[in-house]
């Protein structure tokens, strides 16, 4: 059979940044939002942290870093399996947080408990091969890729007798800056003065630029070919793409997964923009996410920001730009390395008595963001192999939405802690959920209604 003349229903959540077991919570209330997931034919829902035993785990893998070092206890991929979920996405930009030994064991973890996990492995092809899930409906793919992550972190294959490296598969993005020809010609002069212009020069070598095209050469990035190329033009702009190769062997993967499976779901994670996060899709996850159902993909959901973002609807299959969070519980990681003490700006002679309650530790935290803490839970209807509808569960995790008040804490602490568990929203912190996904799904012709507290597109 193929997908043409199935029927779904596909649950689709957020970022996992769970780091609590959850499974105790059996109240009617936090069964409404399990219920959900377990209901629909398939769950996705993507793992924004790793699983490991101590005893599994070397060190860190990552130096100055204003982020979390996301490890939790393995006993939570049973949770989420508990809870319905049958396929994640695992290619992030905390996925090598731990190097080898925590990525691996991550993949151990979820694999025992059930979940096909897919975007990182032992090398690349492992990373970027589709991993395989049988249902009662048909058998499903899934492809994950991540962009925005260090070159250290990017899966390699094998060669010269040396193994492939272990990590994510990559989607690397490239940038370009327009600027205005008076613009130009200011940083043009900048940089001669400063000693550090770089130009198509035609070597062997090669700086990847072309014509009128120019860059700087700076002191930490000489052994590179830098990221900042500049392009004379009569606007500023920020222009995205993706890497050329990485793009079409994610394309192969899609097309594997097509051939071989009956719904194919691909998961995009990217923590860069074209400037700022705000609520511009950057071009380059526009770019692969057309790519991605042209090669045929069923759904293509990105995340990163941690932000709800538009939804795209293209040649009838959904493009979900932004899931936002899902589990919001960074604050609760047990173990917390050398290195985030370090690089938050802790007194380092006092480290012996630091400890993880300390503040502050992780990002997203310092002031409200009503982004962080609400998202919504996406259920998918397909008939026919055709989708004709998608429903939008507003939820939250542990706080209103304008004013950001903790209505589910944790601890007793002076720096208040959220529960950062999802459970179903109501009143203004659902409504503005809805209303925020509709506003910017409007920006690809994509209506959203609201009905009965449910936002709802049909397709």
């Amino acid at each position: 059979m193929a997908s043409q003349g199935l029927n779904w229903n596909v649950a689709l959540v957020g970022e996992c940044m769970v780091s609590r077991p959850f499974a105790v919570h059996d109240d009617a209330e936090s069964m409404r939002v399990i219920n959900m997931l377990r209901g629909a034919d398939l769950t996705y829902a993507h793992l924004e942290m790793n699983f490991a035993h101590q005893s599994e785990l070397e060190y860190p893998g990552r130096g100055d870093w204003l982020g979390s070092f996301m490890m939790a206890d393995p006993q939570i991929a049973r949770d989420l399996r508990w809870a319905g979920v049958d396929i994640m996405s695992h290619a992030q930009n905390h996925s090598m947080d731990f190097g080898p030994a925590g990525m691996l064991a991550t993949l151990k973890h979820c694999r025992e408990a059930g979940i096909a996990i897919a975007g990182t492995g032992a090398d690349l092809e492992a990373a970027r091969e589709p991993q395989y899930l049988e249902t009662k409906q048909g058998r499903v793919a899934i492809v994950s890729t991540s962009s925005g992550n260090k070159p250290n972190e990017w899966a390699s294959l094998g060669k010269g007798g040396y193994a492939g490296r272990p990590g994510i598969n990559p989607l690397r993005a490239g940038f370009k800056y327009m600027l205005t020809q008076e613009a130009a010609e200011q940083m043009r002069a900048i940089a001669l003065s400063l000693d550090v212009l770089r130009e198509a020069d035609g070597s062997t070598m090669g700086t990847g630029l072309k014509a009128g095209e120019f860059s700087f050469q700076m002191p930490g990035d000489q052994s590179t070919r830098g990221s900042n190329v500049f392009i004379p033009g009569d606007k500023f702009e920020i222009q995205s793409f993706c890497h050329k190769g990485d793009l079409e062997g994610n394309l192969r993967s899609i097309d594997e997964a097509r051939k071989m499976a009956d719904f194919v779901v691909v998961a995009h994670h990217f923590n860069i923009a074209d400037g700022k996060r705000r609520e511009k899709v950057p071009m380059f996850a526009r770019e692969f996410a057309h790519a991605a159902i042209d090669a045929g993909a069923d759904v293509y959901i990105a995340h990163g920001w941690h932000w709800t973002l538009g939804i795209e609807v293209y040649k009838g299959k959904p493009i979900i730009y932004g899931t936002g969070n899902f589990f919001a519980q960074s604050e609760f990681i047990q173990r917390v390395p050398y290195d985030s003490y370090e690089s938050w700006g802790h007194d380092m002679n006092r480290l012996p008595t630091l400890n993880p309650a300390d503040h502050p530790l992780h990002p997203g935290l310092d002031k409200h963001n009503e982004n962080w803490w609400t998202s919504a839970l996406m259920a998918l209807e397909m008939k026919g192999g055709k989708f004709v509808r998608m429903n939008l569960h507003p939820v939250e995790m542990g706080r209103t939405a304008r004013e950001g008040t903790i209505t589910r804490r944790t601890g007793q602490g002076e720096h208040k802690l959220t529960e950062g568990r999802p459970l179903i929203s109501s009143g203004e912190t659902a409504q503005r959920t809805l209303d925020r996904i509709a506003r910017l799904s409007k920006n690809f012709g994509t209506e959203v209604s609201v009905e009965d507290g449910i936002g709802v597109i049909r397709f």
